[in-house]
């Protein structure tokens, strides 16, 4: 693989995980809103769902913090990839052709 090969599935990925860790902090916080909606509803005593509460609220920190290392880590790699004069933006559809072969298409990668 050449380095512009490396640089660009490297940001498709990285792009892939914060887009899954953004849906699943939404969904954690869709889940906070249901329990906390629940217990309004049931009229239950606010003790009995605080400890569920709290434990997805501590998961929700998790996640904040993981995101935080993830960023951390994209911001590594583009400068990486900066300092090597690789691509970091990858396309939606990449198309490999082969100049000698007058322009033949020879792989699609999506």
């Amino acid at each position: 693989m050449t380095p512009d090969i490396v640089g660009m599935r490297i940001t498709r990925s990285i792009q892939s995980v914060e887009k899954d860790m953004d849906e699943l902090l939404a969904k954690a916080s869709e889940l906070m809103a249901e329990i906390a909606r629940g217990r309004v509803a049931i009229v239950d005593t606010a003790h009995s769902t605080q400890r569920p509460m709290a434990r997805v609220a501590a998961m929700q920190r998790s996640l904040i913090e993981a995101r935080s290392e993830l960023v951390r880590a994209h911001s590594d790699l583009s400068k990486l990839a900066e300092t090597m004069d690789i691509p970091v933006r990858c396309p939606d559809k990449a198309v490999l052709v082969d100049e000698d072969l007058d322009g033949q298409r020879l792989v699609e990668a999506a």
